[in-house]
């Protein structure tokens, strides 16, 4: 029988080996057999490929997706340097999603190498294409993550056709990244891609960028390059106001705000107005608090009764001499959500008599979170410095195919997130996509999902909505309609189940 001494003592040699990588991922070749064979055995490391690992914990069970999707572009990013060197580059299409900041975990990587042609199987679905083209290897190669790419002006003139039509986002994204015309024109004097330049002056054009279609059009003329511009897209549609982009991660953010709004117009009811009554409509969420924060904490997983509920309510929760309540995260969790609550209700009070509901959330999130996670710090499992900003570490969702920002860019992405609540005249709008927004961000280490629904339901007051209830026995269908949502990007289905979770209780 392995001992615990023993099995630490390996984790923490094969941990130095993962380190090495940057990563979870270790290469077999630099570990022993003995710790190997004892990790493998007690469930502490997981198979990627032959000679491939990725350290994961015991309780994961088998099917769970989210210790590879949170490994996936550290063991591409290993792999593919430990066998090829410089002698790979992902392809156009693939470098596009690592330029403009994809999100979702893709099904299948395609290389360029100069031998070792193969498909090489992943988990869960997912794959490695490797083909081999010495004659066509890419000549306009960067780093990106810590892998060969082709540089974006180069990709967005070697990617197929297809890319325009099967993600007019991505390609929209790429396409007001560049900086300047001459990046993309001489790509194509260089290369004499006349064809990539009708397509992209044409695309230009789409988006009403006229500026760039033009200066590229007037370089390729000097070049004796004569442009019949090609429209690439199914529909001739910006999603972008601004001309040329600093952030991908921004950018895209802006860009899904605009594609989904109008199909929540189409499936969701039109906003009643303020009420008449305030008080009856904060009465109405003094009533609902017990039911939503069982509801709420529940689908969260935390083990919330309504003996908890009614005690942290009657001010009855008491930490300092009750050892229950001191010990129990689940009393944290009861006490931080009504401390938030209250904040949020306050909030809509505001809102009802005229505040501006876009300023308000923003100026409050951060009192919302904090209030949540209040209790954790009184009781010394948190820090105070730890309430402060946004997340500073990666963050993953559980069996979910899409990947939230790096903290890098997080504050990038919730400026943008903001600007598009401020921007919006639908309060209906406003509420279903900074629920499904705040999500896809999800700027803090915990507590996302109980503040997208606390936004919701501020931003539903702002138009006269009642407060609506996502109920834990409709936790599964909320969280597959969700990850739909990310892999699709369609809101109908998210829209229709929020109307039914407001009809369901009046």
């Amino acid at each position: 029988m392995t001992t615990r001494t023993a099995i630490a003592e390996a984790l923490q040699r094969v941990k130095i080996a993962a380190i090495t990588n940057k990563s979870g991922v270790v290469q077999s070749t630099t570990i022993s057999r003995s710790d190997r064979e004892i990790l493998v055995a007690t469930g502490w490391l997981r198979e990627i490929i032959r000679g491939w690992y990725m350290l994961v914990r015991p309780d994961v069970e088998t099917g769970d997706t989210t210790a590879w999707y949170v490994n996936f572009w550290d063991f591409v990013r290993a792999y593919l340097n430990q066998r090829f060197g410089n002698n790979y580059c992902l392809s156009a299409e693939s470098s596009l999603d690592l330029h403009t900041e994809n999100p979702l975990t893709p099904r299948q990587i395609i290389v360029i190498a100069k031998q070792g042609a193969g498909i090489r199987p992943l988990p869960h679905d997912t794959s490695l294409m490797i083909y081999v083209d010495p004659k066509n290897f890419p000549t306009e190669v960067g780093k990106k993550n810590d892998l060969n790419v082709m540089q974006l002006a180069y990709a967005l003139c070697k990617v197929a056709p297809s890319y325009f039509l099967k993600q007019p986002r991505d390609a929209e994204i790429a396409l007001r990244s560049v900086k300047s015309a001459d990046e993309i024109s001489k790509v194509i004097i260089r290369h004499n891609l006349k064809t990539a330049g009708n397509r992209i002056v044409g695309a230009y054009q789409a988006l009403n960028d006229h500026d760039m279609a033009t200066a590229i059009k007037n370089d390729l003329a000097t070049a004796g390059i004569l442009v019949n511009p090609n429209q690439p897209f199914e529909q001739a549609k910006a999603l972008l106001s601004s001309v040329r982009i600093t952030s991908p991660y921004a950018a895209r953010i802006r860009a899904m705000w605009a594609e989904a709004r109008d199909s929540v117009i189409t499936h969701f009811p039109i906003s009643p107005g303020l009420p008449n009554n305030t008080d009856e409509y904060l009465h109405q969420i003094d009533e609902i608090y017990q039911f939503d924060a069982y509801n709420s904490l529940s689908i969260e997983g935390y083990q919330v009764t309504d003996d908890l509920i009614n005690r942290v309510k009657n001010n009855q929760w008491d930490p300092a001499n009750d050892e229950y309540d001191n010990n129990i995260k689940n009393a944290m969790a009861a006490k931080g959500y009504y401390d938030a609550f209250q904040e949020v209700k306050n909030g809509i009070a505001k809102i009802l008599h005229g505040d501006n509901a876009a300023i308000l959330v923003k100026q409050h999130l951060q009192k919302w979170y904090q209030c949540l996670f209040g209790p954790s710090v009184n009781a010394g499992i948190l820090t105070r410095e730890s309430l402060i900003g946004y997340r500073d570490d990666r963050v993953f969702i559980r069996n979910s195919r899409h990947s939230p920002p790096a903290k890098e860019v997080v504050i990038d992405a919730m400026e943008a997130f903001f600007e598009c609540i401020r921007n919006e005249t639908h309060a209906g709008v406003n509420a279903v996509l900074s629920h499904y927004f705040f999500v896809y961000i999800h700027p803090y280490m915990d507590g996302n999902g109980r503040i997208a629904r606390f936004l919701m339901n501020a931003l539903l007051a702002s138009g006269g909505y009642p407060w609506t209830v996502i109920r834990v026995k409709n936790r599964n269908k909320y969280i597959s309609i969700l990850e739909q949502t990310h892999n699709q990007f369609d809101l109908t289905a998210f829209a229709q189940f929020v109307k039914d979770e407001m009809n369901s209780l009046y």
